[in-house]
């Protein structure tokens, strides 16, 4: 394998691992996202829940 070849074989490599760190990144900003608007859910509840606890 020439020179050329493992600069280019490298550089292949970094772009599939910054491809990935890419895609996790994103999956994770999502979940954030979504805990988010779960952890906001459940806070309305709770406030709810305290202001009627019987739900009358």
């Amino acid at each position: 394998m020439t020179t050329d070849e493992r600069i280019a074989t490298a550089l292949e490599s970094i772009a599939n691992s910054l491809s990935t760190l890419a895609e996790d990144t994103k999956a994770s900003k999502e979940l954030k996202e979504t805990l988010i608007i779960n952890v906001n859910d459940m806070q309305k509840a709770i406030e709810k829940l305290q202001s009627d606890p019987f739900g009358l």
